[in-house]
């Protein structure tokens, strides 16, 4: 009797593999179904991130007040490393999985170049416009 047991034992373990899961059709969809690529809160935490990565680029050297508020509060909220706000950027960047070192150090790269590649120009002459003037000025005895 003991083998007869193990065998229907053996059996029943056996049958169980075979038998459909009971998952209703809203659990399964649930599962498996394709999420999109980032829910609202992570859209607009993107979005956050990336009005301040514009600011940053657009205004870098310009002249009027207002744009270089806009830069001053980008470049203060890139470098700052404060993590308590829900929206500071080592926030936003732990949130949508993004190294925040990674996009800083990119981020003074871009401007080192922009500003090396900004070297005083020398003006090599007069416009010609001057010089038409200088010319046609002269007055003839």
């Amino acid at each position: 009797m003991g083998e007869a047991s193990k065998m229907s034992g053996r059996a029943i373990r056996i049958s169980s593999l075979f038998e459909p899961d009971v998952l209703t059709t809203h659990q399964f969809f649930r599962v498996f179904q394709q999420k999109g690529h980032f829910e609202p809160e992570e859209r607009l935490m993107f979005a956050v991130l990336t009005d301040a990565v514009e600011c940053f680029q657009k205004y870098l050297d310009v002249k009027s007040c207002r744009c270089r508020a806009l830069f001053n509060e980008a470049d203060a909220w890139i470098k700052s490393k404060d993590s308590g706000s829900l929206f500071s950027f080592e926030q936003i960047c732990q949130a949508l999985n993004i190294s925040s070192s990674y996009i800083r150090l990119g981020l003074m790269q871009w401007r080192l170049a922009q500003v090396s590649d900004r070297s005083p120009r020398r003006r090599i002459r007069e416009s010609l416009r001057y010089q038409y003037r200088a010319k046609n000025n002269r007055m003839s005895i």
